[in-house]
């Protein structure tokens, strides 16, 4: 099964993101759906029911923090534009860290990198005049803050891929 590790959302929160998608309603630009919307920790990929129990054994737990949602980016660069983001502060990258680390040990890749954010769109092609467009949408909000939001589990997800895209489903939460 298709699987990764999450924060959830509050609803606040994703009410506030909903808003920002409008303006990014650009053709070739597929928007993540409310419900998906989520600050992705470690993607895990396809795993086996042997490393699925191993992960529910794992102690993934997180003492409650706050962080703040605040600056808005893409992946991998503005010259080629595939992902578009709502980023947090760094308060993150010490749980994240410490979960890749959990994580190694059980045989999955250790990121080479941490950069706690929420995914809004994916970029499956585009024009000039719509990267520009894209570029200028995310100058707009270069000063972006959407405020305080209290982490207090990890989720691990199920992720079913269909034609009318993912559908996730809480397999636990720490």
């Amino acid at each position: 099964m298709r699987c990764f590790l999450c924060i959830e959302l509050d609803d606040e929160i994703k009410n506030e993101i909903e808003k920002i998608k409008r303006d990014f309603n650009i053709q070739g630009i597929k928007l993540v759906k409310r419900e998906n919307l989520h600050i992705t920790v470690k993607f895990l990929g396809e795993i086996n029911e042997e490393t699925l129990n191993k992960i529910l054994n794992l102690d993934l737990s997180v003492e409650e923090l706050e962080v703040n949602i605040l600056k808005m980016g893409v992946f991998p660069n503005e010259e080629y534009i595939r992902v578009i983001w709502i980023g947090l502060d760094d308060k993150l990258i010490p749980i994240f860290k410490e979960i890749d680390e959990k994580l190694g040990k059980l045989g999955f890749k250790k990121e080479k990198s941490y950069i706690p954010h929420i995914t809004i769109g994916r970029v499956k092609f585009i024009s000039n005049n719509n990267k520009i467009k894209i570029i200028n949408t995310i100058k707009k909000y270069s000063n972006l803050n959407l405020g305080k939001m209290k982490i207090k589990h990890i989720t691990l997800m199920k992720s079913t891929l269909t034609k009318s895209g993912p559908i996730y489903e809480v397999i636990k939460r720490w």
